[in-house]
């Protein structure tokens, strides 16, 4: 059955309907619909799926660390927009029961949705200042998140005014205290848990073995090679300062994505040992933020899954053995991330999902880059970093920065001038 939303009410019931359902599942309590505007009809509902189950396990490991309802309401509907024919998105309302994030928020400002949020996050969201101003997001994109975003009034005894724009559904309205601390302490209470609940971030890499030397015929090997046909192909000697041997493998992954349409872009991710386990480019042709960082932490996240909980124990234990956390390895891409764009804010966003926590070590930084886009200076990307909300900045430390072998980097502008 169909459900409708008569009210601002009605709708943030029904998405801490889907926070529920994420609590249950030990991962974080977040519940977001997609609401079409003048109908009030949910068009789709989901929850954060960042941690989950394998099948009839009981070990909920990281699933996919940019799995929040937002994102996946994004991704969903531009899966589904032809097919159901589905109204653009200036006609929707995303409406969230916590503050999106900074990847969510750059996510749903790239797709143009109207949000409607209840709950505040001060460490994560985007409004984490509780002002307005969206410090974090680009200054030219400023005003239209303050036009699409509408945060809910609460009524007694709490009474937080409704502030926010027009376009999302049901704006100036409110809802009650119930609910709003219904996704409050939820949410809180969630985080908590996760904290507190071993979700297996992995081994040191001081214990872990070099997946190298794997047999070929091995599963872990076989699972990494058909999602990258190059894993393995490249070692660096210093995982952390990547140099010329990973250049043309960064330019086969953006020359294949750019071909079918998506960016000139690719992101390669090294283990501790200096190994390639994953190249990929985005697939910005299936949805605008289906960039190559999220692609490439998606997957190596869901491969890490899939081994860890494998049936066959001996599989499950070479995979805990040979797969580092990624906050261990090292991001590189080809292009650093664009900060006068929301896609930009979602890129260092979804990197910040992915170390989960303070990362290890801080330098080398283990989110790099080989080139900057055409105006954008090294300064301009700090900047967008340092602006982040506190869980990036003091929690993770988000520092993107450029390669340190000016061989990988010459080696890349020459190739691209032929």
């Amino acid at each position: 059955m169909t459900k409708k939303a008569a009210n601002a009410e009605q709708a943030v019931q029904i998405a801490a309907g889907k926070s529920i359902e994420a609590s249950l599942q030990n991962t974080f309590a977040v519940g977001g619909i997609l609401l079409d505007n003048q109908s009030g009809t949910v068009i789709c509902a989901l929850h954060n799926n960042v941690l989950e189950a394998f099948e009839d396990s009981k070990l909920f490991l990281l699933h996919d660390p940019t799995a929040h309802g937002e994102r996946q309401i994004v991704d969903w509907y531009f899966k589904n927009r032809k097919r159901l024919n589905l109204p653009d998105p200036k006609q929707l309302t995303v409406i969230t029961t916590l503050d999106p994030c900074a990847m969510c928020a750059g996510a749903l400002l790239t797709a143009g949705f109207n949000v409607g949020v209840s709950a505040i996050d001060t460490y994560a969201g985007i409004n984490y200042n509780k002002a307005f101003d969206f410090p974090s997001v680009p200054s030219t994109w400023r005003s239209i998140a303050q036009s699409s975003f509408a945060y809910y009034g609460v009524e007694a005894p709490i009474r937080r005014a409704f502030r926010g724009g027009k376009g999302a559904a049901f704006a100036q309205q409110s809802i009650s205290a119930p609910t709003y601390c219904l996704t409050d302490t939820i949410f809180e209470s969630s985080v908590n848990d996760v904290r507190a609940f071993d979700n297996n971030s992995g081994k040191d890499p001081s214990k872990l073995s070099n997946p190298k030397e794997l047999p070929r015929n091995s599963t872990v090997r076989k699972a990494l090679l058909d999602t990258c046909s190059e894993a393995f192909s490249v070692t660096c000697p210093k995982p952390r300062l990547p140099g010329r041997e990973l250049a043309q493998v960064l330019l086969h992954a953006a020359k294949k994505a750019h071909s079918r349409g998506g960016a000139f872009n690719s992101v390669a991710f090294l283990d501790p040992f200096g190994n390639l386990l994953v190249c990929l480019g985005g697939l910005e042709e299936r949805s605008p933020i289906r960039t190559a960082f999220l692609e490439v932490t998606r997957a190596y996240a869901h491969i890490r899954w899939v081994l860890m909980n494998h049936r066959d124990k001996s599989v499950r234990e070479q995979a805990g053995d040979v797969l580092t956390h990624p906050k261990y390895g090292t991001f590189v891409s080809l292009y650093s991330p664009d900060p006068n764009t929301p896609q930009g804010l979602m890129i260092m966003g979804a990197y910040g999902s992915t170390m989960e926590g303070p990362i290890p070590d801080t330098f080398p930084s283990n989110l790099q880059y080989v080139l900057l886009p055409e105006g954008i200076s090294h300064a301009e990307v700090s900047e967008m970093a340092m602006r982040l909300p506190p869980f990036y900045t003091t929690g993770v430390q988000v520092a993107p920065a450029q390669v340190l072998d000016d061989g990988l980097i010459e080696e890349v502008r020459s190739s691209l001038q032929k």
